[in-house]
């Protein structure tokens, strides 16, 4: 299933950017949340709402999705 969504209709939170550029960069979550001062558990809640934000289902696929949509640059991962 192939959902299109326009960058106007992603509402990410600060946090929830940061988490994706550590993603990104390919942290896992426990060295997410150790840099970001957070539990485990938020993080993992943080990719939920990440990936349900833009309907993705993966960490691979949500970075490749910011990148499209201008919410990550390519240059700061």
């Amino acid at each position: 299933m192939n959902t299109q969504i326009l960058p106007e209709q992603v509402s990410l939170t600060s946090r929830q950017r940061e988490v994706l550029l550590f993603i990104g960069r390919g942290y896992t979550n426990e060295e997410i949340a150790k840099l970001l001062n957070i539990t485990r558990h938020t993080v993992k809640a943080h990719l939920c709402a990440i990936y349900d934000i833009l309907k993705t289902a993966s960490r691979v696929h949500a970075v490749i999705k910011a990148i499209q949509l201008g919410i990550l640059n390519i240059e700061d991962l």
